[in-house]
C-alpha cells in the first residue's frame, strides 16, 4: 500500500500542478478579454467624437438618416437623446455599447452599440476551449489511477521484481507526456484561432475602406455636379444673354462664340467624369463597351482620325474590376491629346506579353518636353496606375507628337 499511496499522491500533484497552470491561463484570459473589451470601447468613443467634431452639426439637427450614417462609419449604431431619458430599445446580444455625451453641448447624449471584435470572441472561444481541455485532462487523470489500483491488486496476488519506485517512475512520465501533448495541442489550436481572427479583422476593415471610398466617391460626384456644372451652365446663359442684348463687333462676336464653346466642352466633360464617380457604372461593362462610352463623351470632332489596334485576346485578360480604372487613365490621355496636343490622328494599341498587357495612346500633336506640360493629370494617371500594379511611361517630343503607355500584371490565372 506504500507503493500504492506514493503513486497516487504523485499523480494527484501533477494534475493540481496542470490545473493550477490552466485556472491561471484562464484567469489571464478572461482579464485580457475585459481589457480589450475597454480597449475597443474607448476607440470607439474616441472615433465618433472625432467625427462628431468633424460633422459640426448640432444634435438638435441630427435626423434618422445622419443617425444610420453615424453608425454605418463606428461599424454599429448610434442613438441619440436627451439626458435622462436613455432609449428604451434594449442592447442587442453578443454586442458592445457604451453611452457618451454629445460634443460640448449639454442635454444631448448617444448610446453606441457595436458588434463585437473578432479577437475578443476567439478569446472568448479559446476559454471555453481551455476549460473543456482541462475537464478532458481530468478525466484522462483518472484512467492512469484506475491503472495503477487495477495494477496494484495484480501484483499484490503474485510477486514481482520490479521495484515499487520504477513503476511510480514510469506513470509519472506517461502523465508528463500526457500534459505536454495537451499544452502542445492547446498552443496549436489558440495559435491556429489567432490567425483566423487576425483574417478576419482585416477583411471586415478592407470591407469598411471600401465601402466608404464607394460613397465619398458618390459625394464628390454630386458636389460637383451641383456646384461646378451648374456653375458653368449659368455663366453660359449670362453670356447667351449679353451675346443677344449688346451690340458687339463681328470679332468680339467670334470670341464671345469661342468662350461659350469651350465652356460647353468643358461643362461636357466634367459631367462625363461625373458618370464614373457613380459606383457599377462601368464595372460590369466589357472593355470594348466602356472605351465606345468613354470616346463618345469626348468632343473629338469629324476632324479628329480615331484608329483602334487592340487585340481581342488581349482585352478578354483585362479584370472587370480594373475597366473603370483603365479608362480613367485612357480618358485622361485621350483628353489631353486633344486639348493640348491638338492632335489630329490619335492610335490606340493593345497587347500583351508572357507576363503582362500594355496599352498606348499616341497622337500626332505637339507633344512637349520633359520641363513642361506636367501638371495634376499625368501625377493622377501615374498613381492610378500604381494602385492596379502597374506602371505609366510618356513619351512626348515637342512637334512629333506624344505617347502615354500603361502596363499592367498579366491577372493570375484561377
Amino acid at each position: 500500500m506504500h507503493s500504492l499511496t506514493r503513486s497516487i499522491g504523485l499523480a494527484l500533484l501533477l494534475l493540481l500542478l496542470f490545473l493550477a497552470a490552466a485556472l491561471s491561463l484562464q484567469w489571464w484570459l478572461t482579464k485580457e478579454t475585459r481589457h480589450l473589451q475597454r480597449m475597443a470601447v474607448d476607440e470607439q468613443r474616441a472615433r465618433l467624437g472625432r467625427i462628431i467634431a468633424m460633422s459640426g452639426l448640432p444634435p438638435e439637427r441630427w435626423d434618422a438618416y445622419f443617425q444610420k450614417e453615424l453608425g454605418a462609419m463606428v461599424g454599429g449604431t448610434v442613438e441619440l437623446y436627451r439626458t435622462g431619458q436613455p432609449p428604451t430599445t434594449p442592447v442587442p446580444a453578443g454586442t458592445l455599447s457604451f453611452t457618451t455625451p454629445v460634443g460640448n453641448v449639454s442635454g444631448w447624449e448617444a448610446r453606441v452599440s457595436f458588434a463585437t471584435p473578432a479577437l475578443i470572441r476567439t478569446q472568448v472561444l479559446h476559454q471555453r476551449i481551455l476549460a473543456a481541455v482541462v475537464l478532458l485532462a481530468l478525466l484522462l487523470g483518472m484512467v492512469p489511477l484506475l491503472a495503477i489500483l487495477i495494477e496494484n491488486r495484480r501484483s499484490a496476488a503474485e510477486s514481482t521484481t520490479r521495484p515499487p519506485w520504477g513503476q511510480a517512475r514510469a506513470e509519472a512520465t506517461g502523465m508528463l507526456e500526457l500534459a505536454r501533448l495537451t499544452h502542445e495541442r492547446g498552443t496549436a489550436l489558440a495559435q491556429e484561432h489567432a490567425a483566423r481572427a487576425r483574417a478576419e479583422e482585416d477583411l471586415q476593415v478592407n470591407r469598411s475602406l471600401l465601402d466608404r471610398s464607394v460613397a465619398e466617391r458618390v459625394r464628390l460626384g454630386r458636389d460637383l455636379h451641383d456646384n461646378i456644372c451648374q456653375t458653368l451652365y449659368a455663366v453660359c446663359l449670362t453670356l447667351e444673354s449679353v451675346q443677344k442684348k449688346s451690340e458687339l463687333s463681328p470679332a468680339m462676336q467670334e470670341r464671345m462664340q469661342q468662350c461659350m464653346a469651350e465652356l460647353r466642352r468643358v461643362n461636357q466633360e466634367v459631367r462625363s467624369y461625373l458618370q464614373d464617380l457613380e459606383p457599377g457604372s462601368v464595372n460590369g461593362q466589357s472593355f470594348n463597351a466602356a472605351l465606345a462610352g468613354m470616346l463618345g463623351s469626348l468632343p473629338t470632332g469629324d476632324e479628329v482620325i480615331m484608329e483602334r489596334r487592340l487585340d481581342a485576346e488581349t482585352l478578354e485578360l483585362i479584370p472587370s474590376q480594373q475597366v473603370a480604372e483603365i479608362m480613367n487613365i485612357l480618358r485622361e490621355a485621350v483628353s489631353n491629346s486633344l486639348r493640348h496636343g491638338r492632335a489630329r490622328q490619335i492610335i490606340l494599341r493593345a497587347a500583351r506579353s508572357d507576363d503582362s498587357i500594355a496599352l498606348s495612346v499616341q497622337d500626332d500633336g505637339s507633344g512637349f518636353s520633359a520641363g513642361n506640360g506636367r501638371g495634376h493629370g499625368l501625377d493622377n494617371m501615374q498613381a492610378r496606375a500604381r494602385g492596379l500594379g502597374g506602371s505609366l511611361e510618356v513619351e512626348s517630343t515637342p512637334g512629333k507628337g506624344t505617347r502615354v503607355i500603361l502596363t499592367l500584371p498579366l491577372p493570375a490565372r484561377t
